[in-house]
């Protein structure tokens, strides 16, 4: 756990046992709750719920232990058979220090800036906030064939988030007619490869805004699918990403005073999260180590409190099957059934399996 020394961030050995519930409950991470940690778990009839927080790890960084709960309770019931174990990480093991390492020790040291075209615009389209009930954060779980999507998308130059980016884009012009301000994505992406620190768990997610303007939507599939890719490709080249590296960094000096760096993180979460219209988030295919056939869903969740009428996406995939969690602030179908009517009318088979209205945890740092 974080202990403060001084003006300095240190971490101390937590031996306090990590909280297991028997059911889906939420809990004040880094608090009484939780003994203190930045993780806990559930389990309520078939789910498995995991709490974590950002501090502690991004989604990359929880896969190893998701894939190891569901390892040993899999073959325990089922036994090992079709299942490759020796790529997960055993319940009980050590984690080598790439995992837990300080990760920009190794950035080249610098003060340029790469400027990157397509800033995004100051006045951006809002969502109608009518369309929701205001009762709370609001999940919708669809379910899509990754090869046929994966097929569709790829024959528009299209990649998974590029091309689902443009189905809501689209979505939002069938909607309302007379959009005349750019609709701004934030697509999530991350800096491992940038850092050269491919088996980091620490939290190294960030966005990248993508920026359709009103003028694109005379444009077929295609052409909107290599704007947002190319722009994705532009804001996310390695030369920017170490850029935009360095600038966070630069945003909490070494010297600054505790509470200094406290403020300046504060600005920059509440900066991070202004002007956009949706976002949308996916981390890639992955790796299941033969432990697909077990899972039926998987659902990440989360919400931006200082996002209103919020729109948020998240992709995982699960043998043959995408699986999208759609986000919004309080229940309403007006968005999401575009979206849906969007998919269809490229052939692209999608279900609703699911809704429900979540809870997010919140965290606590006893600094």
């Amino acid at each position: 756990y974080p202990a403060r020394e001084g003006e300095s961030l240190v971490l101390r050995y937590n031996n306090r046992p990590v909280p297991v519930f028997p059911d889906d409950r939420t809990v004040v991470l880094g608090g009484d709750e939780s003994h203190g940690h930045l993780i806990s778990f559930g389990c309520k009839d078939k789910t498995v719920f995991i709490d974590a927080s950002h501090y502690l790890a991004d989604g990359m960084g929880i896969d190893p232990v998701m894939k190891s709960l569901i390892f040993s309770y899999v073959s325990d019931r089922y036994g090992k058979e079709g299942i490759d174990f020796n790529r997960i990480e055993m319940l009980g093991g050590s984690a080598c220090e790439q995992e837990y390492a300080y990760p920009f020790s190794d950035i080249p040291v610098s003060t340029e800036e790469i400027d990157v075209a397509l800033k995004t615009p100051e006045d951006v389209y809002a969502l109608d906030g009518e369309a929701f009930d205001k009762g709370g954060l609001y999940a919708y779980h669809l379910r899509l064939p990754q090869g046929k999507m994966m097929q569709t998308a790829s024959s528009s130059d299209g990649s998974p988030v590029s091309f689902l980016s443009v189905m809501l884009y689209r979505a939002l012009h069938r909607l309302d007619g007379g959009i005349d301000k750019p609709v701004v994505a934030h697509v999530q992406h991350q800096y491992r490869a940038a850092l050269r620190v491919p088996a980091c768990r620490h939290s190294l997610v960030s966005y990248i805004p993508v920026t359709l303007p009103p003028r694109l939507k005379e444009w077929d599939a295609l052409r909107q699918n290599t704007v947002v890719r190319g722009q994705v490709i532009l804001k996310g080249c390695p030369a920017a990403d170490i850029s935009a590296v360095m600038r966070l960094v630069n945003a909490f000096p070494s010297e600054a005073t505790f509470d200094k760096k406290r403020e300046a993180m504060a600005d920059y979460a509440k900066s991070s999260i202004r002007g956009k219209t949706f976002g949308i988030s996916y981390v890639g295919k992955m790796d299941w180590c033969g432990l697909e056939r077990y899972v039926e869903d998987l659902n990440a969740y989360i919400g931006e409190k200082h996002t209103k009428n919020m729109l948020i996406i998240e992709v995982m995939t699960v043998g043959e099957d995408f699986s999208l969690t759609f986000m919004q602030g309080g229940r309403g179908r007006k968005y999401l059934d575009a979206f849906m009517e969007e998919i269809l009318s490229f052939g692209i088979p999608v279900s609703l399996v699911g809704e429900e209205e979540y809870r997010l945890c919140d965290t606590v740092l006893a600094l």
